[in-house]
């Protein structure tokens, strides 16, 4: 009986057991039928246009899909495509006290991908950096925290891309000391020239170029060639006899080289932030005081000067709007000049706009000044009182104050252009 008992058992045990391989493999069927034949009846021109109107964190997610989507989501086609189209979102370094669970240490991920340790697990530094978005849409705008720290400065931004300077902490109490002794017989590696894609993470290191022999001396920037497809990174300094020299660091040959700095320029200050625009780093020569700029062409290497429309002041811009070139005017402090050079090679500036600030906003504080910060879209340019944010819509001539949703600006915030996009130094394919 017990025989007979154990038996039916073991039969029903293997009848359901049948009957769940059975029910595995149809799903597996099913799945591999809808693999091979749904997503191939979705046209990629669909997908295509599809997939430019997602935000970045969605288009991300969705290369992780399948391998059709991933291969047209990186090909060079869509890139170019989505990047061109690609939302403006600032960004701002803050130095943060405590550190925070799950961060994406920036020279840590270095160390990691390289198989080497430049730098030590964590930053060595009690305050972090970690870079923040400032998103602005509908008059409100909001700061983003990535989570992303790094014990460096982003001294540059193209494009989507950041360049971060990371350097050990004795090189960088040398060079902010006022020491006139040269750094010798440092055995440790200066740092890290660091290029990164904030919303891909993607990242790669590079030696520093010519070390400076103090603080001001050196300015780097970060510029993308057309003809060429690739990008560069510019590194000014100052020698010992006071000459400005120049260097260039490709991202596809990573290699430094040596080339023909600016000459008969006079550069009072070289620790500022040039701007990437219309195919070339421009440069203020000075804080205040003089009437051009120093351009570096990044297809031909070669550097000009071009007359500005008025003699820059303490509080004056070189700003990127709309594609272009401006050169925000502010000394003034109850209006703001918009000026736009619409080509390098014609370096004609003109008057765009003049934005009277005392008619709209019905006062002017003489404690206060007008900082441009960056064009929006194109359309909108978002300045900043102190503390407070305001845009003005070009077309419509109104300023409107940005509400902060989320966080807040503080005066001393060091605000860089950025977009949310798919860039990268990496070849890409073309779409099949």
């Amino acid at each position: 009986m017990r025989t007979k008992r154990k038996s039916l058992i073991e039969e029903r045990y293997h009848g359901i057991r049948r009957r769940q391989l059975s029910f595995l493999k149809m799903v597996q069927e099913r799945a591999a039928k809808m693999q091979t034949s749904l997503v191939p009846f979705l046209p990629n021109d669909l997908m295509f246009k599809v997939f430019l109107l997602l935000p970045i964190k969605s288009l991300l997610r969705f290369t992780s899909v399948c391998k059709a989507w991933y291969k047209l989501i990186h090909c060079a086609e869509f890139v170019e495509a989505y990047n061109t189209h690609a939302q403006t979102t600032p960004i701002i370094l803050r130095g943060v006290d405590n550190d925070r669970p799950n961060t994406f240490h920036v020279e840590t991920q270095l160390s990691q991908s390289e198989n080497f340790c430049l730098f030590p697990c964590s930053s060595g530094l009690k305050r972090s950096k970690f870079i923040h978005f400032l998103e602005i849409e509908n008059e409100k705008a909001k700061l983003i925290d990535l989570n992303i720290s790094c014990s460096g400065t982003v001294v540059s931004t193209c494009n989507g891309l950041v360049l971060i300077i990371s350097m050990h902490e004795g090189l960088r109490r040398h060079i902010y000391s006022s020491s006139e002794l040269p750094l010798v017989n440092s055995r440790e590696k200066p740092g890290r020239l660091i290029v990164m894609n904030p919303m891909t993470r993607k990242l790669i290191g590079f030696p520093l170029g010519t070390l400076p022999s103090k603080h001001n001396d050196e300015s780097y920037g970060l510029v993308f060639s057309h003809s060429k497809g690739v990008y560069k990174v510019v590194h000014l300094f100052k020698d010992k006899l006071g000459f400005i020299g120049c260097e260039i660091l490709s991202l596809k040959t990573r290699s430094w080289k040596s080339v023909d700095g600016p000459v008969g320029a006079l550069f009072h200050k070289l620790g500022q932030t040039p701007i990437s625009v219309l195919g070339a780093l421009h440069w203020f020569p000075g804080p205040s005081g003089t009437d051009y700029i120093i351009s570096m062409g990044a297809d031909d290497e070669k550097f000009s000067a071009i007359n500005l429309p008025k003699t820059m002041g303490v509080h004056d811009r070189l700003v990127e709007m709309g594609g272009f070139l401006s050169f925000v005017n502010s000394l003034d402090k109850d209006h703001i000049e918009v000026w736009v050079l619409k080509g390098i090679e014609g370096t004609e500036w003109v008057k765009q706009h003049t934005i009277r600030i005392d008619a709209i906003l019905g006062y002017v504080d003489n404690d206060e000044y007008s900082l441009p910060s960056f064009g929006l879209n194109g359309k909108e340019m978002v300045f900043r009182r102190r503390e407070r944010f305001y845009s003005y819509d070009f077309e419509l001539e109104e300023i409107r104050e940005i509400e902060m949703d989320h966080g807040r600006i503080k005066t001393y915030d060091n605000i860089m252009p950025h977009s949310n996009n798919l860039a990268t130094w990496e070849p890409l394919e073309p779409m099949s």
